[in-house]
């Protein structure tokens, strides 16, 4: 092919040019009643001894009949679509949505493939549905492992209901001390791995962007990254609201406001703004308190956190604000700039989804509104 491509790019004729090898050092062409003659080395030169190419066939030493007999038992090969599905890829239609039922229950059950291939072939698991004939709910018995089944499918193992998929969004009460992140091999401190269950890991349950490890409050789980990409990208604008508890003595709202919501804040990572939503002034028993706390938790830590603990001014105040963006400490930045630095910081919304009065390091459902914004 290579040297068909050569010829016609030397000889400046059409491709599709018929021509016959002789040897591996030189080569025939034929092209309009003109005969053509090269080697493998040097340039191609007009060979006019040979007008046709059966001419120039037979004249190499060969017979026009050996070669109508070779033609006879070529087969081309068969055109490959290129855009057609790849090996390993495209479910067909009909099968669109379904799995094999060793994969569906050793995600849902959380078991190793081999124990739920041998737990189908000893025809343990059964799925629910409803008959066609008079409505009721019936258990129909999986054949064996190779069975399809949609990964939501309800099932049943030797009698007993295995446990549904898990809604699509979740929340979750981050407890302070606890890194978003669902593994952590470089460190001992606790992650967001030690409190998601296997089940929820196996169905690529992940956190909604993250919370500092000294913030609490409320994190988003989801299996759709793209739900998790609305969720985050600035574009979309949506709101998260925080209460954060800071010293600084008494708050002046009027300025405070101007400088949030007004001017914005400038901090390391560029100038931002965020609405104040209300001001509480904390009890001195529970400031005392928070104090206290704070002081124990920073023993042993960088100095800039036992000196804000060990000068707080007391009582502290509770600022309740929200923002769009999520970057990495912006509001504890911000508040800081403003002369209030944060002690405790704790996420109350992400959105339209509140955080409510779920329990510290527990999950709670969404419920129908929440998911469908």
């Amino acid at each position: 092919m290579a040297m068909v491509q050569l010829f016609n790019r030397q000889c400046g004729v059409a491709s599709g040019t018929l021509l016959f090898f002789t040897s591996r050092a030189s080569a025939f062409v034929c092209v309009d009643n003109r005969s053509f003659s090269f080697q493998s080395q040097g340039l191609p030169r007009i060979n006019t001894s040979a007008s046709s190419p059966s001419q120039l066939y037979e004249k190499s030493g060969n017979s026009i009949d050996s070669l109508q007999t070779r033609s006879k038992h070529y087969k081309p090969k068969p055109k490959v679509d290129p855009s057609g599905p790849r090996s390993g890829q495209g479910r067909s239609k009909k099968n669109k949505g379904l799995f094999r039922a060793d994969k569906v229950l050793s995600t849902r059950a959380s078991i190793t493939r081999s124990k739920a291939h041998d737990l189908l072939k000893q025809r343990r698991v059964a799925f629910q549905e409803k008959s066609q004939v008079d409505g009721q709910l019936q258990l129909i018995p999986i054949k064996g492992p190779k069975d399809k089944l949609p990964m939501n499918a309800v099932l049943w193992m030797d009698g007993k209901p295995i446990d549904p998929l898990p809604p699509i969004l979740i929340a979750f009460h981050k407890p302070k001390f606890v890194l978003s992140a669902m593994d952590e091999k470089h460190s001992k401190k606790d992650h967001l791995g030690m409190f998601l269950s296997e089940q929820y890991k196996k169905l690529g349950m992940h956190p909604v962007g993250r919370l500092d490890y000294d913030s609490s409050g409320l994190l988003l789980f989801t299996t759709e990254g793209k739900l998790t990409q609305r969720l985050l990208h600035p574009k979309h604008g949506v709101e998260k609201e925080y209460t954060a508890t800071v010293s600084g003595g008494s708050v002046d709202v009027e300025s405070l406001t101007k400088q949030l919501e007004i001017d914005g804040v400038v901090t390391g990572e560029g100038t931002h703004k965020a609405k104040l939503l209300n001001i509480e002034v904390v009890s001195l028993e529970d400031s005392e308190a928070i104090k206290k706390d704070a002081l124990a938790a920073a023993k042993g830590k960088a100095d800039e956190e036992m000196a804000i603990a060990s000068k707080m001014e007391l009582p502290l105040t509770n600022i309740r604000l929200s923002v769009q963006e999520g970057k990495y400490r912006m509001v504890r930045r911000m508040l800081a700039n403003c002369n209030h630095p944060v002690i405790e910081l704790k996420r109350e919304s992400f959105g339209v989804v509140q955080l409510r009065d779920l329990p510290v390091g527990e999950f709670g459902p969404c419920d129908e509104s929440e998911i469908d914004w």
